[in-house]
């Protein structure tokens, strides 16, 4: 079985309701109930279950990584979900992410290269960025008002506001795409694959890229394994307030995705646990020397 197969019938899998009468399911209730009751004294938990454990919220608790509770029952609790191998991958992501951003800069043929984020969120890792390349400026897009509001305070507090725009808008709206401005040498969408589930929008997304925007560069990242998976699936609600299935993708799928698109990998790196792995993608035309 292909490992595209597997990561697809494993989704399936855990988009299925289990069986009331599966011993599995009264388990996955009991900590659902038991998720929800932290929530009264953790405040990770009690964000993840308001916004939602994919939300904009819920991902600056994780980056801030400090346990706060009502009670010291409740910073244990917060410290507990902080620890999980998924928040810590989170975390590596953003240090990794930022890593690529700061090398697709100083790639770039200008010296003041435009940098959009297509799903921005809170978007810490470029905004951080731009405080260590002041030449650089970035166009941050996002469907949810509420983030870019909080990702355009936090370029205030860093400084960078004059070089920050920001555009509501979906990553996968091909007319926002074409009216982008001002032009992107470099596209980042980091966490966006996995919440969405089918694999011909991400392919068609990077056709749409190239075809629109043709940034010189795309900085992303996917999802290819988690031991926390159906944890997260039957126990973690998302920003809609639905279950928080994730989809998990061979990081060759994404690559063959890009490469089909014009695009070569330029390199790839992973987290501590090997959940996610971020890569950086040139256009193939460009780089000779590219990792393929």
């Amino acid at each position: 079985m292909s490992a595209e197969l597997a990561a697809a019938r494993r989704f399936e899998s855990l988009r299925a309701e289990l069986p009331r009468s599966s011993p599995r399911a009264w388990r996955f209730a009991a900590l659902s109930l038991a998720s929800r009751a932290e929530a009264r004294v953790s405040e990770g938990t009690r964000i993840g279950h308001r916004h939602g454990f994919d939300s904009g919220p819920f991902m600056a608790h994780v980056y801030a990584d400090r346990a706060v509770g009502r009670t010291p029952l409740g910073r244990r609790l917060d410290r507990r979900l902080l620890n999980r191998a998924t928040c810590q991958a989170f975390r590596d992501i953003r240090g990794l992410a930022e890593a690529a951003v700061l090398e697709a800069i100083d790639a770039a043929e200008t010296p003041s290269p435009v940098v959009a984020d297509l799903a921005a969120g809170p978007s810490p890792y470029l905004l951080h960025a731009l405080t260590r390349r002041p030449g650089a400026s970035a166009v941050l897009c996002d469907i949810d008002a509420a983030a870019l509001a909080q990702a355009a305070g936090a370029a205030r507090e860093l400084g960078v506001q004059d070089r920050v725009a920001t555009r509501q808008a979906s990553a996968f709206d091909r007319a926002a795409l074409t009216a982008l401005r001002p032009r992107p040498d470099v596209v980042c969408e980091l966490g966006l694959y996995g919440i969405y589930h089918d694999d011909a929008v991400i392919e068609r997304h990077f056709s749409d890229l190239a075809e629109t925007v043709a940034p010189a560069q795309i900085v992303c990242n996917v999802q290819v394994a988690n031991p926390e998976i159906e944890y997260i699936a039957r126990v973690w609600r998302n920003a809609a307030g639905g279950r928080c299935v994730w989809r998990l993708r061979p990081a060759e799928q994404i690559m063959d995705y890009a490469r089909v698109a014009g695009y070569a990998a330029a390199s790839v790196t992973a987290d501590r646990h090997g959940i996610y792995r971020v890569m950086r993608f040139v256009r193939a035309d460009a780089a000779p020397g590219a990792a393929r």
